[in-house]
């Protein structure tokens, strides 16, 4: 999937559930450590932030990977939902950089300077090899009572 993307297009899809999608939404593999890990070091950075996040083994989510035609069970992608676009790969993972305070923010800023066909590379890297050099949760990522209200759940 690469290219453009209509804002918002997932909400004239009827296979997708309606959610608030105020905010800018973080869909990453909640059984992968490094991808659950990545997510508690954000909320802990930034334990205010308006950024959401959703494992892709849940209802919205699945259904969003369908609507843009990606593979939520073989998950090559995580996806950074904001205004209505997707953000992924390398272009994700700025964008979920982009979601955070200074200095992470200036991260994300910083990264487009790094062309797609190397970031896209470089994370491609990780995610094939992610489960085995981090390792696999038998149970899906589950926030803490302080942060549920940063999961978006169906």
């Amino acid at each position: 999937m690469r290219g453009s993307f209509e804002r918002y297009s997932y909400r004239a899809d009827p296979s997708v559930p309606s959610f608030d999608d105020a905010a800018p939404l973080i869909v990453f593999d909640g059984h992968c450590v490094l991808c659950a890990r990545g997510v508690q070091w954000m909320l802990k950075r930034d334990p205010n932030g308006t950024s959401r996040f959703a494992a892709v083994q849940e209802p919205i989510p699945q259904a969003l990977y369908r609507h843009y035609g990606l593979d939520a069970e073989r998950f090559d992608t995580f996806m950074v939902l904001v205004d209505g676009v997707p953000h992924l790969r390398w272009a994700g993972a700025l964008a979920a950089a982009r979601t955070m305070p200074a200095p992470w923010r200036w991260l994300g800023q910083i990264g487009r300077i790094v062309p797609s066909v190397i970031g896209d590379a470089l994370y491609n890297l990780v995610q094939r090899n992610r489960i085995r050099w981090f390792g696999r949760h038998d149970v899906c990522f589950r926030p803490d009572a302080h942060q549920s209200n940063r999961v978006l759940r169906a």
